[in-house]
């Protein structure tokens, strides 16, 4: 099976599912640049947040900070012509924060992705090692997407929220799971050199001002970094990440491994995804 031909009037439709407004910019944000600068229109490019990311902060209230997080996103996503949302459950509520798998999530992100027409999904990844560290949020948001992948292609699975074009007839996505520096796993299928997209990555980054200037600092008991210092620390994370794969140089890149969560890789799938 060859990968479709996709143009302007029928784009590519390409997915990043993640737990928090932040989690995008740390690990597929190069790729994704990448998609825009080689296909132009002829891609449609998609975030959505499993969780209202609302807890993370040590001084704002939650209801404040959602808002926030997701002015933040915005910002961000534009650099390269995304759009982002929160997750919608079945009841129409948002996740405030400790994402869980239950019908009411997956019968959301199974609306979702449908309803958007996804042709690639990019998800974090299951922790196979049971000492590594997991955060609740990165481990049930990559269950929910294991767990939905057969489901996306039953047409009555869930309650329906919308009916678009797209649902109809709709085939299961390739899903794509990226690496996860919070559990820091050693293994990859791809690893995609982003340099040529890299400091658009970088100012991606700096938008989620609550985030990278002032709540991580905080919970790792630092001050907040200047710019510079902001852009040594992001720098020094990708070359930890060759370190941990075994690539002994600084080139930044991101790594992914290709599931069969959804539907199998085709030809020509690893090339149309990754530029290097």
């Amino acid at each position: 099976m060859a990968t479709p031909v996709f143009s302007s009037e029928r784009p590519a439709k390409v997915l990043a599912i993640m737990p928090h407004q932040d989690d995008f910019e740390f690990n597929v944000a190069g790729t994704f640049a990448q998609l825009r600068m080689r296909y132009g229109d002829a891609v449609e490019l998609k975030v959505i947040v499993t969780s209202k990311g609302a807890t993370g902060h040590h001084e704002m209230e939650p209801d404040a900070l959602f808002p926030r997080r997701m002015e933040e996103a915005a910002r961000s996503a534009a650099l390269i012509g995304a759009s982002v949302e929160c997750l919608l459950q079945l009841d129409g509520t948002h996740v405030d924060a400790q994402v869980l798998v239950t019908r009411n999530l997956l019968g959301g992100l199974w609306n979702a992705i449908r309803g958007f027409g996804a042709h690639y999904v990019f998800a974090p990844p299951l922790v196979s090692d049971p000492m590594a560290a997991v955060h609740v949020d990165h481990e049930e948001t990559a269950r929910a997407v294991r767990l939905v992948g057969f489901q996306l292609g039953v047409a009555k699975a869930y309650p329906r929220l919308s009916t678009t074009a797209e649902d109809l007839g709709y085939r299961p996505p390739l899903i794509v799971l990226c690496d996860d520096g919070y559990n820091a796993e050693a293994v990859y299928d791809v690893a995609n050199s982003i340099g040529d997209t890299y400091p658009t990555k970088m100012e991606m980054a700096k938008c989620h001002v609550s985030q990278v200037f002032e709540w991580l600092p905080f919970s790792r008991g630092e001050s907040p970094p200047s710019i510079g210092e902001f852009e040594l620390g992001f720098r020094a994370r990708h070359t930890r990440a060759n370190e941990r794969f075994g690539l002994d140089d600084e080139a930044p890149r991101e790594f992914f491994r290709i599931s069969n969560w959804g539907r199998r890789p085709a030809a020509g799938d690893i090339e149309w995804l990754f530029a290097n």
